[in-house]
């Protein structure tokens, strides 16, 4: 490419003014040169940047999956333990109320065996008398008031 046409088109690339067909033959005339130059560096990185790899959706997929996956592992270590937790809040609510309920039975047990003592007690007793007035007691005789 000779050197005034090669400023010209690059003069008319920096200003905006080109097309794509133009672009393409400078970018392809001054890639084709030998000696190292600025312009040959930018057209250069543009042109590896440019590519996209072949294997970018496996890549892509793979990653996504292995995503996946730590969540799904994550998400599944949560769940575990979440109902691990249930499973032991339910045992020791079954434990607590079934201690409750023996607790209820053993007093009310208790109390109807109270109840009944009571009774016994009560049947075996003599009846009170009513309050005697003692005025005076001698070896043989007694004085009693009612």
């Amino acid at each position: 490419m000779k050197l005034e046409m090669k400023r010209k088109w690059l003069d008319k690339y920096y200003k905006g003014e080109t097309s794509h067909d133009e672009e393409t033959e400078l970018k392809n005339g001054i890639l084709s040169e030998k000696d190292s130059s600025a312009e040959k560096d930018m057209f250069g990185y543009f042109d590896d940047a440019g590519k996209v790899p072949d294997d970018l959706e496996e890549q892509l997929f793979a990653h996504l999956e292995k995503r996946t996956k730590k969540r799904k592992t994550i998400r599944m270590r949560i769940y575990s333990t979440a109902s691990a937790a249930a499973v032991i809040i339910i045992l020791l609510g079954v434990y607590i109320d079934i201690k409750e309920t023996r607790k209820a039975k053993m007093e009310n047990d208790f109390f109807v065996m109270e109840q009944a003592l009571y009774q016994v007690s009560e049947s075996i007793q003599p009846e009170k008398q009513e309050d005697l007035l003692v005025l005076w007691v001698d070896n043989d005789v007694e004085i009693i008031i009612n």
